[in-house]
């Protein structure tokens, strides 16, 4: 039987406009009054998190930053595996040569390596990428499309070392490109680097961590301090970084809108998309097998 159903967001919970279908949510209530815990296994770090939880109102434990955090709903457990700082010093001045949006997500939240404005209006020409025809305030009142969501805990310092010299440790860098055809290469000069994690949750982003932890490594420490065995867990994730999490695990799932990796690697292809239905489809599965 099913006890814990983990979820990716970005692309499998919610749609690009960082939106829940209502169905999904009613699915996920239902299931929650029977016992079956549900959590969320993500690249975003706490803060772009927050949004998440209280529009889904799942409020279990937490698997963040790719999976190199993780924090229980006790808030007694957190657990983090900071990159190698060596490989970190050489990734950043390749990513800012190709003009790369950088995010640093550390133990102590976010850092940037630029001015708050400057970030700022650099996310809002990716967000708006696409859009033609709308406007910021067309879109959902959500951290993500939000100035003083985005830029809360975020911190801006000039060099590399403000970070370390802050007791700050990086978990993930997260950069965005408005033109990633004007990056070709950027990937392979990263993979010579040793020590990296490298993988993407959309076209446009790379998302960098240590190399020996991601998604799937966590959810199976997570199942053993919880006493689960992988026949009682089921997994949704859509993007690259979800490969390994769905890879190995008896019942996981990809939406109709995942990378073809992902498909490859899930028992079940859907077909709904991620943030409309995919997760209801899903859990009508579970219960076709007599497993929910």
């Amino acid at each position: 039987m099913i006890k814990l159903v983990v979820l990716d967001v970005d692309g499998t919970s919610i749609d690009r406009d960082n939106q829940f279908y209502d169905d999904d949510i009613k699915e996920i209530d239902f299931y929650k009054e029977k016992g079956i815990e549900f959590m969320f296994a993500s690249g975003r770090d706490m803060n772009m998190m927050l949004d998440m939880i209280k529009k889904s109102r799942i409020d279990g434990d937490l698997i963040i930053n790719n999976g190199t955090q993780y924090r229980n709903i006790e808030g007694t457990k957190n657990i983090a595996h900071p990159m190698d700082e060596d490989s970190f010093r050489k990734m950043i001045p390749i990513l800012q040569h190709y003009d790369y949006h950088i995010s640093i997500h550390t133990t102590k939240g976010k850092y940037i390596l630029t001015d708050m404005e400057s970030y700022w209006q650099k996310h809002v020409q990716l967000l708006m990428k696409g859009r033609e025809g709308k406007t910021l305030e067309d879109l959902p009142d959500t951290t993500f499309f939000r100035r003083w969501g985005y830029l809360n805990d975020c911190t801006s310092v000039s060099s590399i070392d403000e970070i370390y010299q802050q007791g700050a440790l990086p978990l993930k860098v997260d950069a965005r490109h408005l033109n990633p055809e004007e990056a070709k290469g950027v990937r392979q000069r990263l993979e010579c680097i040793p020590h990296l994690n490298i993988s993407s949750s959309y076209e446009d982003n790379i998302e960098i961590t240590c190399d020996d932890y991601d998604k799937g490594i966590m959810l199976k420490e997570v199942l053993k301090l919880k006493g689960l065995s992988l026949d009682e867990v089921a997994t949704f994730g859509d993007g690259l970084n979800d490969v390994c999490m769905l890879e190995g695990f008896p019942y996981s799932f990809a939406p109709a809108n995942a990378h073809q990796e992902a498909k490859d690697a899930a028992t079940y292809t859907l077909t709904k998309t991620g943030g409309h239905g995919a997760i209801q489809e899903g859990l009508y599965i579970l219960k076709d097998l007599n497993l929910i």
